[in-house]
């Protein structure tokens, strides 16, 4: 749980520095360095995403519909673990409930 939340933490930093620098085109697509990032873990995640995008050259831009979308993903996700464990909650209950 806390690794996924720091993994959450970095790549939101990552996109927040794409962001700010406007790097959300193929035309304005810049590598690490000039971004002022380095390429680790988190990063290759967001490549295997495609929320970051590699024209060629070592340079990549953000995909603002393609961040948009594993948010959207990850909120589910989320949303149907709780409810499974709500479930499950309360199907053990209910068992709890009917043994003699």
């Amino acid at each position: 749980m806390v690794i996924t939340s720091l993994t959450m933490h970095r790549q939101r930093s990552i996109v927040r520095a794409f962001e700010r620098r406007a790097v959300t085109s193929m035309v304005a697509a810049r590598s690490a360095e000039q971004t002022g990032l380095k390429q680790g873990m988190t990063w290759h995640h967001l490549v295997a995403h495609a929320v970051l995008r590699c024209p060629g050259e070592g340079r990549y831009f953000l995909d603002p519909g393609n961040w948009q979308r594993l948010r959207r993903r990850r909120r589910l996700l989320a949303f149907v673990v709780i409810v499974a464990l709500l479930l499950a909650g309360l199907a053990l209950a209910l068992l709890a409930d009917c043994t003699p």
